[in-house]
């Protein structure tokens, strides 16, 4: 695990160091999971390189998978849907990325907040992406809406 500062810019080397990162995130909730995402298309063989258009404002997020273009819509997303752009690293403006979520779950069993990150495939850059406040919801339940 590589998760560096350089510049004021965190990277980080592979999904490990992605996790890291929302498990050290200031000033948030405890994240006690992490679940990076992949694309359930694929049988054994889940590609996790993805697009992601987000919206930090309203907690809205959309996931495409780059080997087969399926749209995954995070969580209640569709819903709440405002068009926001796809996300592109402020370093190197590669749109690829894997993304992974931090889950808090205070009693171990239901998720109450998930959070959003990405890292660029090319420079390695993590960002932030959105995060989405839930009311007590079972952790299964989070997972296969996401």
């Amino acid at each position: 695990m590589v998760l560096r500062l350089v510049g004021g810019v965190r990277t980080g080397e592979d999904s490990e160091d992605l996790r890291a990162f929302l498990r050290t995130l200031e000033g948030s909730a405890e994240v006690h999971e992490t679940a990076l995402l992949a694309c359930g298309n694929h049988g054994d063989e889940r590609p996790t390189w993805t697009y992601i258009e987000a919206d930090p404002a309203t907690g809205v997020a959309r996931r495409r998978c780059l080997q087969c273009a399926a749209n995954v819509w995070v969580l209640d997303s569709e819903g709440r849907w405002t068009f926001p752009r796809m996300w592109s690293c402020g370093t190197c403006g590669q749109s690829i990325a894997e993304v992974a979520a931090g889950l808090a779950m205070p009693d171990g069993e239901h998720v109450e907040w998930v959070v959003l990150g990405a890292r660029c495939v090319d420079c390695g850059r993590v960002d932030g992406l959105t995060d989405m406040v839930l009311p007590g919801t079972p952790l299964r339940e989070v997972l296969d809406a996401l």
